[in-house]
Formats: C-alpha cells, sequence, structure tokens
C-alpha cells in the first residue's frame, strides 16, 4: 500500500532531522531505508510544521498494522498525526512501486528539502560518498510511482517500445531509459527525452520483450505479470479492515 503520512515537526528537531537525511543515517539498515528517505525527500513542509509525504509500505501485506515497522524511526523525529491510505482499499492493485494512484497527488507547504537544506544525492561530493558508513545509498532516492509522466507522449505495446528502439539508434535523439517493470497490465518502461518523463505500458511479457529491455539498457526486469497479479489477488490490502494510524 501508499499511504499518506501527516506528522509534526518540532523546530527544535529540523536540524537533527536535517543531518539525518542528509548523512544518510535515517532508516539506515532497515529494510524500508531506501523507501522512507526518497519520501521524505519528496515531502512538503506547511505552514504549521507539518510535514506530508508519501510512503511505500508492506507491512499490512505481512500481516502488521500499516507503517509498523517505520513508526519507530518516525516518532524519533515526529509527532505522528496521521497515517491513512492513499488510496481506496478495494481499488488497490499492489503495483506500489509503479502504480500510478499518488502520481498526481499535491502534497501542502514547501518542499522538505529547501526548508531543511537537504542536499540531492547529485550534489555529495566524493569525499563524502566515500565517507559514509557502509550501508549507505548512492542512488538518487526517485519514486518511480511519484514521477511526473507526459500523458500526451504515451504509448502501448512492443511496437511502441521498438519504435523508441529505432528512435534513439538512428536518430541520436538523448532518450535516456528509467525504469522498466512489471504490473498487472503488463511490462512497461519509463523515458526521459530531455524535457518529459513518459511511459510505454501493457509490453506483453515475453522473451522479445525482455531482450529488447536489454538492448536498451534497462537490465534484467526481476519481476513478471503473473507474479505481480497473483501478489494483488492475495493481498490483504483488499480485505483486511483495521482502521489506519491516527
Amino acid at each position: 500500500m501508499r499511504y499518506y503520512i501527516k506528522c509534526k515537526l518540532n523546530p527544535e528537531n529540523k536540524q537533527r532531522l536535517a543531518d539525518s537525511i542528509n548523512s544518510g543515517s535515517l532508516a539506515r539498515g532497515k529494510i524500508f531505508y531506501e523507501g522512507m528517505q526518497t519520501a521524505l525527500r519528496e515531502g512538503t513542509i506547511d505552514e504549521n510544521d507539518i510535514v506530508h509525504f508519501v510512503e511505500v509500505c508492506y507491512c499490512l501485506e505481512g500481516g502488521l498494522y500499516p507503517m509498523a515497522m517505520e513508526i519507530p524511526i518516525l516518532d524519533e523525529h515526529f509527532d505522528i498525526i496521521e497515517v491513512k491510505d492513499a488510496r481506496l482499499r478495494d481499488q488497490c492493485t499492489m503495483e506500489c512501486e509503479f502504480c500510478d494512484c499518488t502520481r498526481n497527488i499535491k502534497l501542502p507547504g514547501k518542499s522538505l528539502v529547501n526548508e531543511l537544506n537537504i542536499k540531492k544525492r547529485k550534489d555529495v561530493s566524493v569525499e563524502e560518498d566515500n565517507n559514509k558508513e557502509e550501508g549507505g545509498d548512492n542512488n538518487d532516492f526517485i519514486d518511480v510511482g511519484r514521477i511526473r509522466l507526459n500523458r500526451k507522449k504515451q504509448k502501448e505495446g512492443l511496437e511502441s517500445l521498438k519504435n523508441v528502439s529505432t528512435c534513439n539508434g538512428i536518430d541520436h535523439k538523448k532518450i535516456k531509459p528509467v525504469f522498466a517493470g512489471a504490473a498487472i497490465s503488463g511490462l512497461f518502461a519509463i523515458f526521459y527525452d530531455g524535457v518529459d518523463y513518459f511511459r510505454i505500458k501493457n509490453i506483453s511479457d515475453n522473451e522479445e520483450s525482455r531482450q529488447l529491455f536489454h538492448e536498451m539498457g534497462f537490465g534484467e526486469v526481476y519481476s513478471d505479470v503473473k507474479s505481480i497479479k497473483m501478489t494483488a489477488r492475495d493481498s490483504l490490502a483488499k480485505s483486511d479492515k483495521r482502521s489506519n494510524v491516527v
């Protein structure tokens, strides 16, 4: 599930929070490390020092209450006001890394990164990266499910994927592969053309598609459509009646 979290940040804790995110120590060593770093880096803070962010969590699917593993870490920095489903549970498809359900949610306030002077990953110096404790992460903490996509450029099917591959090779257009994965409707790929992010979706999950992904620089797509469908069908998110955390 994706959850919309509201937390009160005491002004006295702002620097401590900023330091923990900048250093990568926040949630380091936890299975949700990258998810929490990503969510807070994309979060906002309003005029009442309420921090708003969206985070993916599988605690419910594991038989726990929502954000059960994450809450103790959040409690170290915030007073939690609310944790609620970002999407109605009976609509959940368990495609949390890739789903559109929170892509267009506009969080109130201003950027938390800017307010706390948190460095973007690309701004971290080589020396800082080399001095990080073991277990740190060098990626840019991008939530694929929150990337703004240009819907007008969206295409479907294997032939559309082939067309992008051909254009990139012959016309030397700088189309950058960003992410590829599996959803219940088929494989998909997200690209960046220098102006916009766009997606090709509903691609047949077969050997030809996966080979093309590899040739385009995506590497191996570890998930598959069949397993995503099984996970969605068996998800507790559709049947669990427990309240969200308040």
